[in-house]
Order: structure tokens, then sequence, then C-alpha cells
């Protein structure tokens, strides 16, 4: 079963390749940066894309939205991301991978 498995990745790759050589990037999920992607991949769980737009908003205009200052004020974040909706469980979400991003990738 693993070495169907890795057939199959094998060719999934290779047909993603040919895609993004032939089309290039589509910029299909909105955001400015990859942190940005991140963060509304989150907070778009169970939600529209304009909540979660509101929601990116208070969290740039409380000037944290990079990982270390957004981590270092993560008792404020259930506040700035209500606009997306169940926001204590996405917070405790949203704290979890800025934990791990700042860890494993140095933020």
């Amino acid at each position: 079963m693993k070495k169907r498995n890795l057939v199959s990745n094998k060719i999934l790759v290779k047909i993603y390749e040919s895609l993004f050589e032939t089309f290039g990037p589509q910029h299909w999920w909105p955001g400015e940066t990859p942190f940005e992607v991140m963060v509304g991949a989150i907070l778009t769980q169970n939600t529209n894309w304009q909540n979660v737009e509101k929601a990116i908003s208070r969290i740039k205009q409380a000037g944290l939205f990079q990982p270390q200052k957004l981590f270092a004020h993560r008792d404020k974040i259930s506040e700035l991301i209500k606009p997306s909706g169940f926001y204590n469980l996405k917070s405790k979400r949203l704290i979890s991978f800025l934990e791990y991003y700042i860890e494993k990738y140095n933020g």
C-alpha cells in the first residue's frame, strides 16, 4: 500500500508541476504575504472571507500583524478576531499555529 501511495504522490506532483508550468501562479487565495494566507486559512473556517478580512484588518490596525508581535499579545487575539466567528476556538488554533511557526521556523 505504501508503494502505491508513493506512486500516486509522484503522479500528483508531476500533474501539479505541469499545471504550474503551463498556467503559473493563480493567486486564488487572497493575502498579501504567506503569513496572511496562513492566518486567513485558520480564520476562514466556518465563516465567509469578508469576515476574515475584517478580523485581519483589526489585527493590522492594532499593529500586530507579525508572528512574534501577535504571539506576544495573544491575550488580545480573541477580541481582534471576533468578526471571524468562533473566536475563542480560532484564537486557540491561531496561538498554537503561532507557537509552532515561531519555534520551528523563527516566525
